[in-house]
């Protein structure tokens, strides 16, 4: 069959099937008709397993992705401030007689852990001590979960520890090659081993983040059992660990003679001076009188979350007076979770200027929400209907959000300003999101995007008389897609399908899918195998496809869920053919595909 691959002409595309449909007779008779072996093992595959995206590859996801997981966004501790927990953390880090290779900072959301994390890993970087770093976070679909984990932090180790950028390089290509490579597999081969090679007796460390921030508890606790496995195998390596105290963590670390630091509070309720946040305020509003920086030190309760996002309410707002105002009618005695409601309220109400524009301004939110990646105000402009000012509300939400500059991604400063916006109507107090109507709005935003973009042969590259190319033969690929697609364009291909799939997927929703995939779905796969994201795209059909399943009640749910199931059966049948040569989705792809499948039927006479 590759022989015959490569004999195909690129002239009009249609035609070339025809012209080979003898020929080829003999291999459509082996041809595979049922694919439903591979369906089933890919989704009972590991849900822990590495997908087939490096992120070092430029499909235009990799930097907002980066930033975030590398935390490169994260402000460093102000001098001075946080120096017993830092100290701690030294002593603990220059210890190398200890086995306790793990420091387990846990305390309440809002205190500051972050700050702390990142302050290490800027400090061990410049100490050239650093391995590498993952940071758990909201912001992003690749830090909510362990799926990626290895691969970031390995590729973190490359650029740390440049002896053994070749050695990790090797085995990232090695796993990526393989299917469904389990996490504990991956910790081994593309961190831990790597690290045991380093010479010389000096600790190296490796600082992980909100690990309660990835969603499933089955994740967090496989990464803890592993590095619980692994860590005494790579004795000068130590992990610096952050999360609040969630069960599921404490469980696995809390008899560990691995662990230290557990004991540490960085929350202290019992000392009301609260000398970090009294620096940091001071430092912070000079402009203010020194009775009102005493009272947002009082108020704070010691919570740095708490002062940082008065500190930023008040250095953007143009209405001071109001903001002193509501700070002074909160109760000392309210519980922080309230008193942080009440600010974001604030926020919320300061904003919006124009009463009117509130479902314009809730629009927004709920793009930066729901989206899997960071998105600027440029990109969310397009994405949004008519002409909304994005930027200015991203301004006005300065409190919440970072960062101001139209084309840099934005991001929520902290996630409980996201669990407290899709929280409960009484909470939110006329804020609320729904989190599957954003995520529905989103995926008509997306597709709607993609329909009027996609076509044939993409980027013109179909010669006559010569052969289609193969990915690898199209020099500066990645550099291609960039010039000739816009950010958001790139985002709604990577993610329309797990917006659907996130949504309350309507029958309307449902059968612009369906329309979707008859006209132009073989458009996006071209797209995506260019951007080299394929397994991104069975990852987003496999979602939609069990969601899709779910919702075969009447006849017409059920005609769409067969065009969604032999979607998502095409990919995974010839994802090698189509990740080797975009423009082969027209044609040995499709030549392939039984007659019987809907796509067949949708698409054969037009190619």
């Amino acid at each position: 069959m590759a022989v015959i691959l490569c004999m195909i002409l690129s002239r009009p595309l249609y035609p070339v099937l025809k012209r080979h449909q003898i020929e080829m007779k003999r291999l459509i008779a082996l041809k595979v008709k049922n694919v439903e072996d591979q369906l089933e093992a890919y989704e009972k595959a590991d849900p822990t397993a590495m997908s087939a995206r490096n992120p070092e590859d430029g499909d235009g996801m990799v930097g907002p992705d980066s930033m975030i997981a590398y935390g490169h966004r994260i402000d460093l501790c102000e001098e001075g401030t946080r120096v017993e927990i830092l100290d701690a953390i030294r002593n603990w880090a220059t210890n190398f007689t200890s086995t306790r290779q793990i420091f387990w900072l846990n305390d309440a959301a809002g205190t500051g852990k972050s700050t702390i994390a990142a302050t290490m890993a800027n400090e061990w970087s410049i100490d050239n001590r650093l391995a590498g770093r993952f940071f758990f976070s909201p912001n992003s679909r690749v830090t909510q979960t362990t799926k990626e984990f290895c691969l970031f932090v390995a590729n973190d180790i490359a650029r740390h520890q440049p002896s053994l950028a070749d050695t990790i390089q090797h085995e990232i290509k090695s796993i990526l090659s393989e299917q469904h490579v389990w996490f504990d597999v991956q910790l081994q081969r593309l961190i831990i081993d790597p690290i045991g090679k380093l010479e010389g007796d000096k600790c190296t460390f490796i600082v992980v983040d909100g690990l309660d921030n990835c969603v499933l508890s089955e994740e967090r606790v496989g990464l803890l059992n592993s590095f619980v496995r692994h860590l005494p195998s790579a004795p000068h390596l130590k992990l610096l660990l952050t999360s609040r105290p969630v069960q599921d963590i404490a469980d696995v670390l809390a008899s560990s003679p691995l662990v230290h630091g557990s004991d540490i509070q960085l929350l202290n309720i019992r000392n009301s001076h609260h000398p970090d946040v009294t620096y940091y305020v001071e430092k912070r509003l000079t402009r203010i009188s020194s009775e009102h920086r005493a009272m947002i030190i009082a108020k704070s309760g010691g919570l740095f979350l708490y002062a940082a996002t008065v500190c930023r309410m008040l250095e953007r707002s143009r209405h001071q007076t109001d903001i002193l105002k509501i700070i002074s009618d909160i109760g000392v005695t309210d519980k922080l979770e309230r008193r942080m409601d009440i600010l974001y309220l604030s926020v919320l109400k300061q904003a919006l200027i124009d009463k009117n524009a509130g479902d314009m301004m809730m629009s927004v939110l709920s793009i930066i929400i729901v989206a899997y990646q960071p998105l600027s105000s440029n990109t969310i402009s397009r994405l949004l209907p008519g002409n909304i000012y994005v930027e200015d509300f991203v301004q006005d939400l300065g409190g919440v959000l970072k960062d101001g500059h139209p084309d840099r991604p934005i991001k929520v400063l902290h996630p409980t300003f996201r669990e407290f916006i899709l929280s409960n109507e009484d909470r939110a107090n006329g804020f609320l999101l729904h989190s599957a109507q954003s995520s529905a709005a989103m995926a008509y935003a997306c597709i709607s995007t993609l329909e009027h973009m996609l076509e044939d042969d993409l980027f013109q590259l179909v010669k006559l008389g010569r052969l289609l190319p193969r990915n690898e033969d199209i020099k500066e690929a990645d550099r291609l897609v960039h010039q000739s697609t816009t950010a958001a364009e790139r985002y709604a291909s990577a993610f329309w399908a797990h917006h659907v799939a996130t949504s309350e997927m309507s029958q309307e929703l449902l059968s612009r899918v369906t329309k979707f995939l008859s006209r132009k779905y073989l458009n996006w796969v071209e797209l995506m195998s260019w951007r080299g994201s394929i397994g991104l795209c069975i990852e987003g059909l496999s979602r939609l496809r069990r969601v899709a399943i779910d919702q075969r009640g009447s006849s017409n749910n059920a005609q769409d869920s067969v065009i969604v199931r032999h979607a998502h059966q095409f990919l995974v049948q010839h994802q090698s053919m189509i990740i080797d040569s975009a423009l082969q989705t027209y044609c040995m792809a499709l030549f392939f595909t039984p007659p019987e499948s809907p796509l067949f039927t949708e698409y054969h006479e037009r190619y």
